[in-house]
């Protein structure tokens, strides 16, 4: 099919989701039970300077450095990660960020980078690439987009409302959606300002965050990220998949540097206490 057919489809695919059950007013991020949004944005405290923002399946955690906090991994979207950021700023009483550090290029982990736009986001060089393939060809992100909304859609209708099965299909929905809109309006997203190929330490005068590149497994681009200070380890997506294991040993692409990884970690396990995923 050519582009021009493409595009035609998906607009009829458009005014279909606009005239639809869904209406546009009803999808959109900010019309839609703000105060049901809000309810299930989540704090998890990890220690006195660390936190865990989450919605659903969607989570940011935040630090505070004497230099500024640095964040790991941005959200799906701007919409969201704009709420996070204002929970964040509500607990810590800051607004300097001084990183934002990306465990790997999938959306769901960089799409609210722009929002801490003062921050310099690092990630490995790899990272570049992926962010920049799903803007090759925006129009099969939307149809993509389009269909998981529709599909979380589906199931809301057939689920109890205000169950924890409900929200779970909620939060799902929403943060699908508001990453739709990100792509039908043109958000772009923030690139690494700062990228690495093996290894990277950043000091932050009472905080360092360690960073080595884990080889091809759930992505191109996964690092793992270790603070001695705070003794935890992020992990990103490496090894589990919506809370379940989600990869074997057939994963592994890249053995050799799959299992310098595992050797990096393993030679700090003994100063991990809480491993973030």
């Amino acid at each position: 099919m050519n582009i021009k057919g493409s595009l035609i489809i998906f607009f009829l695919c458009d005014l279909l989701y606009t005239f639809s059950g869904c209406s546009s007013k009803r999808i959109s991020l900010s019309n839609i039970d703000s105060q049901k949004v809000d309810s299930l944005i989540k704090v998890q405290k990890v220690n006195d300077r660390t936190i865990i923002v989450n919605f659903g399946y969607d989570a940011i955690t935040a630090i505070k450095t004497e230099q500024g906090i640095v964040l790991v991994d941005a959200g799906i979207s701007t919409a969201l990660t704009a709420k996070y950021r204002k929970t964040i700023e509500n607990i810590f009483r800051l607004d300097d960020y001084e990183y934002v550090i990306n465990t790997h290029g999938h959306h769901d982990h960089i799409g609210g980078n722009s929002i801490f736009s003062q921050a310099k986001v690092v990630g490995h060089e790899n990272c570049q690439k992926e962010v920049s393939e799903r803007w090759t060809n925006p129009e099969k992100s939307m149809m993509s987009l389009y269909k998981i909304v529709e599909d979380y859609e589906q199931k809301l209708q057939q689920s109890i409302p205000n169950t924890s099965e409900w929200d779970d299909i909620f939060t799902q929905k929403i943060r699908y959606m508001s990453a739709y809109f990100d792509v039908k309006n043109h958000i772009p997203v923030k690139l690494p300002d700062i990228t690495f190929s093996d290894s990277m330490k950043l000091d932050l005068g009472d905080t360092t965050f360690e960073m080595f590149y884990f080889g091809k497994f759930h992505s191109n681009s996964d690092i793992v990220i270790y603070v001695p200070e705070i003794r935890i380890i992020f992990i990103g997506d490496l090894f589990s998949k919506y809370g379940r294991p989600g990869n074997s040993d057939s994963s592994i692409t890249d053995v050799v540097k799959c299992m310098r990884a595992i050797s990096w970690i393993d030679s700090r396990m003994n100063n991990i206490e809480k491993v973030i995923d």
